[in-house]
């Protein structure tokens, strides 16, 4: 759900605000459903409720421990077996369990390293920059070299808190972190997405989900910022997102790199659905009822979680299959996002349609906004 590529490492900052073990969970949960070698480290204080958080999110702890799949130390543990932060030690460490890995046949070796306040090196973070950037990671002298490099093999994932870290502290950590591998270092803070929509509006998240809106917009306007907005604090939040848009529309170039997210792309040349990808389905543009089927499989699949959908092409629907078949279209939408926990974007190109039409969709709304060249308005929220 962070969007995480193969052979990236992502840099994650979070605060106590932050329920990081949602996120974390997921991280660990895809690596295992995935055939991946999972090896976590935590903050030591946390011993004692790591895997229960564990067990809470979906993930059966024992039995991945049993088969070796899942690895769970405390940071001293791994990181001060000795008594000392041996650097030279750990790299020739992290190399073989690498190339171990590798060897008894996992897809993956993925990484989670939470720092929490670096207690552990005494709150010496540079130390540890100093271990984590070294050049023999990158070209080890070890026989296993080749697997042992930052191919899509090995995914990382580190965390540290930034909880009381002043501004000039943390700009010159995440420049550390960022020098010796910038392009493949992701940063994600936590806390700033987990309300990058939702903030827009004045409300917190849990007032957001269930929520359903019409967003009119410009098309000459970067309305597509909203919908980034609202795409964030869904994978902040470990929120499955869904996307019914065209390939050529600039909603999808602008998405396109979350690789979570999952799109429904209309298209004049199926009169079917069809899977091009792991997170694209093709949907014919003028079938209605196959477009409400794929949403009706999306909810039923997602019944438990907080799922979150955006339609942007309700005025091309409309041109292609009469306003009166995208108004049925809307209703029974509406109908089927009655449930509580899904939470829905629609969006309307008002300058392509007369007054009366307008009217008519935004009628079937409790939660109006508006974007053009000013940005963002908010017409109404119930």
């Amino acid at each position: 759900m962070l969007s995480i590529a193969e052979g990236e490492e992502v840099v994650v900052t979070y605060t106590a605000a932050v329920d990081k073990m949602k996120v974390f969970a997921a991280f660990i949960r895809e690596g295992l459903e995935n055939g991946d070698l999972v090896d976590y480290s935590y903050p030591d204080e946390e011993s004692k409720t790591v895997r229960a958080e564990l067990r809470k999110h979906g993930i059966d702890v024992e039995k991945h421990e049993r088969k070796g799949d899942l690895i769970l130390e405390t940071l001293t543990e791994y990181y001060m077996a000795d008594g000392k932060f041996d650097k030279e030690r750990l790299i020739k460490k992290g190399l073989n369990d690498r190339a171990e890995a590798k060897r008894r046949g996992y897809k993956h070796y993925r990484s989670l390293d939470d720092l929490g306040d670096f207690s552990f090196l005494n709150g010496q973070w540079q130390k540890y920059i100093e271990y984590w950037d070294d050049p023999e990671w990158e070209s080890p002298s070890s026989p296993d070299a080749e697997i042992l490099d930052y191919s899509p093999f090995v995914t990382e994932l580190t965390a540290f808190s930034v909880e009381g870290i002043g501004e000039a502290d943390l700009a010159e950590m995440l420049k550390a972190f960022w020098v010796t591998h910038p392009s493949y270092t992701v940063f994600i803070d936590l806390l700033g997405y987990t309300d990058a929509f939702s903030k827009l509006l004045g409300i917190p998240h849990e007032k957001l989900v269930g929520r359903k809106f019409l967003l009119e917009f410009d098309p000459a306007s970067d309305y597509e910022k909203v919908i980034e907005s609202l795409t964030k604090e869904a994978m902040a939040n470990v929120c499955p997102i869904f996307v019914f848009t065209s390939r050529t529309s600039s909603l999808h170039a602008h998405l396109a790199k979350h690789s979570s997210v999952g799109f429904f792309l209309s298209s004049t040349s199926v009169s079917w659905p069809e899977s091009t990808s792991k997170n694209e389905v093709l949907l014919p543009a003028n079938n209605p009822p196959l477009i409400l089927d794929s949403l009706g499989k999306v909810l039923e699949e997602y019944f438990n979680a907080n799922v979150f959908l955006v339609f942007d092409k309700i005025s091309e629907l409309i041109n292609l299959v009469s306003f009166d078949r995208t108004y049925e279209f809307l209703l029974y939408a509406s109908e089927m996002l009655l449930r509580p926990r899904a939470t829905a974007m629609f969006l309307l190109n008002t300058s392509a349609h007369e007054p009366p039409v307008v009217s008519r969709v935004r009628g079937l709304f409790n939660n109006l906004l508006a974007y053009d060249k000013n940005g963002l308005k908010i017409v109404k929220v119930s």
